[in-house]
């Protein structure tokens, strides 16, 4: 799937705010933590964000990613706050008429993501909070975090470095790591990443974490950087809230799409370790297998191959047949999970 298109919003300030969408449907805003948002060099980079985007797309969501004020394709700013970053989100989702969508946050994104849905109560369908914290203060208060955060001022390369591989090094991979650190660099200045990551070190939601009234899902693995007992008092605090312990990343994939009804119970979110495996399909099996996952239509499929719509449907049976899929979000998850596409 090619990267989506650049477009941009306008903010209440005046800020230029960069996003790309995929798919149709229901919303689905998926914001990574801050500073490392840049969508455009994640798609290219992250074998992740480009599958969770073709999913969602073939459950007929809209998915939805921006860049903040500052960063990536957005325009540059000086000065970073809370409010700012708001209203970023509600830039693109005014730009795009969203009315009733799904919000997704993770980690440093989080607070932004509450502070919207605490003041736009009616347009937030679901929340999730992937590896949440209350208080930065106290969170980020190890020494591990110390000891990096000193290098800010000295080594902007070698901080980006290690603060990534403390922050993903466990989580997946060191691959993981190496990818955000490079996407930190290019989404963001060192003068003003370091001011994000000051207002980062302040930020505190206990007080708007308790006024949050749309169902929410906390979700988090262990032994990740941001401690189990820190995402548990997110969630405790969240009268609408379920936490969940995740022990592997398929649980946690399987139960942040289920919770958003992007997969029925049934069925088994993607593997992000599986091999490439043809399931014998043919070359032509593969082409429209693609367009699937992409969330093409039928009829848009048969004309962008010059195929009648009946032909089209004899290969998606055939499909389902072969890689034993019962619909297209089946077949999209058996497609990403084995790395077909």
């Amino acid at each position: 799937m090619n990267a989506p298109p650049i477009e941009f919003a306008r903010t209440s300030d005046g800020v230029s705010i960069a996003y790309g969408t995929v798919g149709e449907g229901k919303g689905l805003v998926y914001m990574q933590g801050i500073p490392t948002r840049h969508f455009s060099l994640l798609w290219k980079l992250s074998a992740d964000d480009r599958q969770l985007a073709q999913l969602a797309a073939a459950r007929e969501r809209r998915w939805v990613m921006f860049d903040p004020r500052g960063m990536g394709s957005s325009a540059a700013v000086d000065s970073f706050s809370l409010d700012g970053f708001v209203s970023d989100l509600e830039a693109v989702a005014d730009k795009l008429g969203l009315t009733q969508f799904d919000l997704v946050a993770a980690t440093y994104s989080n607070p932004i993501a509450v502070e919207y849905a605490v003041r736009h109560p009616d347009r937030v369908s679901h929340l999730v909070l992937h590896y949440p914290f209350l208080r930065s203060v106290d969170a980020l208060d190890t020494p591990a975090m110390a000891a990096v955060r000193a290098l800010r001022e000295q080594d902007w390369t070698v901080y980006t470095d290690a603060s990534m591989h403390i922050l993903f090094g466990n989580q997946s991979s060191h691959e993981l790591a190496r990818i955000m650190a490079q996407v930190l660099r290019a989404a963001i200045t060192p003068e003003r990443g370091r001011k994000v990551f000051q207002l980062v070190d302040q930020f505190d939601m206990t007080h708007q974490a308790a006024r949050v009234e749309v169902p929410t899902l906390v979700i988090t693995e262990p032994d990740v950087f941001i401690a189990e007992h820190y995402s548990r008092a997110v969630a405790a605090a969240i009268d609408s809230a379920q936490f969940i312990l995740a022990e592997t990343r398929e649980r946690f994939a399987n139960e942040t799409w289920r919770f958003l009804g992007v997969l029925p119970d049934s069925t088994i979110a993607p593997s992000f370790d599986g091999a490439h495996d043809t399931a014998s399909l043919t070359p032509r099996e593969l082409e429209i297998l693609a367009l699937l996952v992409a969330g093409q239509s039928n009829r848009v499929i048969a004309e962008g191959l010059v195929l009648s719509e009946r032909t089209v449907a004899r290969h998606i049976a055939n499909i389902y047949e072969k890689t034993g899929a019962h619909g297209r979000a089946e077949v999209t998850a058996h497609a990403l999970r084995h790395r077909i596409v």
